[in-house]
């Protein structure tokens, strides 16, 4: 059985839409630990709670509460609220490539497959609703600023809850 036209775009696009959102989920993961740690929380009991803030700016407010209730250096707190405030923006792009619907399409103009995603949303009090082309640029751009986001978090993550995640595990209580 062979694919259908343009089955090698809509699969490439996939992947990508996987990268951006994996590595969101990634990201999230990290703050959920972090919150951990800073509760003494074992992961499991931890998991109990954190899985149930269902938003990346919940867990934020959570994080940051507790940075300040275990007495986090001033630096390292101004660094995560700056985090938090891109996460604000990031989190939007990443919920349009999770939440948006792909379909396929002829570009009548180039007589091209092209994969378009569709918007709908409310902003504001107004409605967003149209079906725009997506390109490998706009994909790339948004695997970027996730990966970017994550990467700050990995390098500020020890000085968030003040030791290693290796000094965690080896651990036998928080």
């Amino acid at each position: 059985m062979t694919n259908p036209p343009g089955h090698d775009l809509y699969e490439a696009t996939l992947v990508e839409i996987g990268r951006i959102t994996t590595t969101w989920a990634k990201f999230e993961h990290w703050i959920d630990q972090a919150i951990w740690a800073l509760a003494k929380l074992h992961d499991r009991e931890g998991a109990c709670i954190t899985s149930q803030i269902n938003s990346i700016y919940g867990k934020f407010r959570a994080l940051q509460a507790l940075m300040i209730e275990a007495q986090r250096p001033e630096d390292v707190q101004s660094e995560v609220a700056s985090m938090a405030g891109e996460a604000a923006k990031v989190v939007q792009l990443r919920n349009k490539f999770a939440h948006g619907p792909l379909d396929m399409g002829i570009n009548f103009d180039t007589r091209k497959f092209e994969v378009f995603l569709r918007n709908v949303g409310v902003r504001s009090k107004e409605l967003t609703f149209e079906s725009k082309p997506l390109s490998v640029t706009e994909l790339t751009e948004a695997y970027t600023k996730v990966s970017n986001l994550y990467e700050r978090l990995m390098r500020n993550w020890a000085q968030i809850v003040g030791v290693s995640r290796i000094d965690l595990l080896s651990q036998d209580s928080p």
